[in-house]
Order: C-alpha cells, then sequence, then structure tokens
C-alpha cells in the first residue's frame, strides 16, 4: 500500500530535540484506503496518539478505534514500545469526524427523496429486472436488520457484519468488515469469499420498489457484468456507511 498525502499525523513540538534516534518511532496509520507516516516517541501512549490523531484529523478520541497485528489497542495508558509498535508496524485507524458524518449522513433526515445517497435508476426499476425479480422472490430473511427508508444512520464502528443478505444465487450470505485485513467477507452457509478493499472500486444502492426500506447493493470489483457483486435486502439506511466504511467519505461526494 503506498502512502498517500493523508494530513500527517506526526507531532511537531511536543518530541524533545534532543531524543536519540532509537527513541523515536517510525510506523504507519492506515485510514480507509489511505495511510500516513508517524513518528512518535517510543514511551508516548495510546492517548497521547489519539489525541494526535484528533487535533491532525479531528477525529474525536471517543470515535477512534486503533488496531494492530489484529488485535485493539484498548489500554490507553500503554506506551506505544509496550503494546510491540515498532519500525514500520502499521496501526489500522477506525472512525469518522463527527462534523464529516453529521454533514454527509444526516441522522434524522426527513426528506423524501432517498435515491441521494443511490444511484440513478435505470428506465425500468432495476427491482423488476429479471435476474434481481428472481431473488427478491425469496424475500426478506427473518434474521434480517430492519431496514429504515428515507433516512440515512451512520453505521457504529462496533457494527463489524451486516447478517443475513441474499447473493444473486439467492443463498443467504453475511458481510464482515476485516478492517485489520483491509477485507470485507462474505460468507455463506459453505464458502466465503474475501475481497480486498482496494479491488472495490464503487458501489451503488437501489431501494427495493415497494419496499424501499431494503436495498439491491452492487460492488464493482473491476471492469465488465461479470466482476460485479449483487447483495439483496441490505438495510437502506446503512447504504451510505457501507461506502464510507469501504471507500471513504470522498465516495458520497
Amino acid at each position: 500500500m503506498e502512502v498517500s498525502d493523508v494530513p500527517d499525523v506526526s507531532p511537531v513540538d511536543d518530541v524533545p530535540n534532543k531524543l536519540e534516534a532509537s527513541d523515536i518511532i517510525d510506523f504507519i496509520i492506515v485510514y480507509g484506503k489511505e495511510s500516513s507516516k508517524v513518528q512518535r516517541p517510543a514511551d508516548s501512549t495510546i492517548m497521547q496518539l489519539k489525541l494526535e490523531i484528533e487535533k491532525k484529523l479531528s477525529i474525536p478520541v471517543s470515535n477512534q478505534k486503533l488496531l494492530t497485528g489484529g488485535k485493539a489497542l484498548k489500554d490507553d495508558t500503554a506506551t506505544l514500545k509496550a503494546v510491540g509498535i515498532k519500525k514500520g508496524s502499521k496501526i489500522m485507524l477506525l472512525g469518522s469526524s463527527s462534523a464529516v458524518v453529521e454533514a454527509v449522513v444526516p441522522q434524522a433526515s426527513n426528506s423524501a427523496d432517498s435515491s441521494k445517497w443511490d444511484a440513478a435508476e435505470p428506465t425500468e426499476h432495476i427491482s423488476k429486472q429479471k435476474q434481481h425479480a428472481k431473488v427478491l422472490e425469496k424475500g426478506v430473511p427473518e434474521d434480517a436488520i430492519p431496514g429504515v427508508k428515507e433516512k440515512q444512520i451512520p453505521l457504529s464502528d462496533d457494527i463489524t457484519s451486516i447478517p443475513a443478505l441474499l447473493n444473486s444465487q439467492g443463498a443467504k450470505v453475511r458481510l464482515t468488515f476485516k478492517e485489520e485485513l483491509q477485507q470485507i467477507w462474505i460468507a455463506s452457509a459453505t464458502t466465503t469469499q474475501k475481497v480486498p478493499l482496494s479491488s472495490i472500486s464503487k458501489i451503488e444502492g437501489f431501494p427495493i420498489e415497494g419496499k424501499e426500506e431494503y436495498s439491491i447493493v452492487v460492488l464493482y470489483l473491476g471492469s465488465g457484468e461479470s466482476s460485479r457483486y449483487w447483495l439483496y435486502y441490505f438495510p437502506s439506511q446503512h447504504v451510505a456507511s457501507l461506502k464510507i466504511r469501504i471507500l471513504g467519505i470522498s465516495s458520497l461526494l
């Protein structure tokens, strides 16, 4: 993963000039598809890092979740050295700026224009197209997340999966976010497809006609119809959050 021009969260004035080079750790923070080089004293704490992230990226400490090696960094008093951060380590950052989420994903919008967050409709409603209608005939899975129409509601960072979706064969699947691996897993009763986030170029959602609280969602994994992965009965209120979680906030702008 190449390091992009994400705002550098390295401290400028809180690293004493007298520190030896061996006391400074160069590591990388990965946020969505972007990453940033960081320098911190080895004895600085997780909380100090979170405060610097809040300062530089406007993500409140309360909204942040840091992971390394697949494990969450839960002890804010622990030092970087104590939790095993060393030169070249990667820390995954989960969380969104409150201001951005409130501006882009209104929590209590009464707008009737649900298509604001979704793709433009083709001439024939997608729900009526044969390939999709056949799957939709199966109905909403009993254990599906309740859908909400005409609203977009942020998907909490502690929600790691969306259960009871249907794939294009009509089989029930679970979508699981694996941020520490930079993947999503789509698992049925018999198989699990592991999809790198970097392979997803676009996401579209289409509210289902007559049942707008649920949507048909399509993940673009490449060019051509065969590279599209279809998910059915995705809760409509979380379509925008899905895009943010996988593609970043720019996917809605």
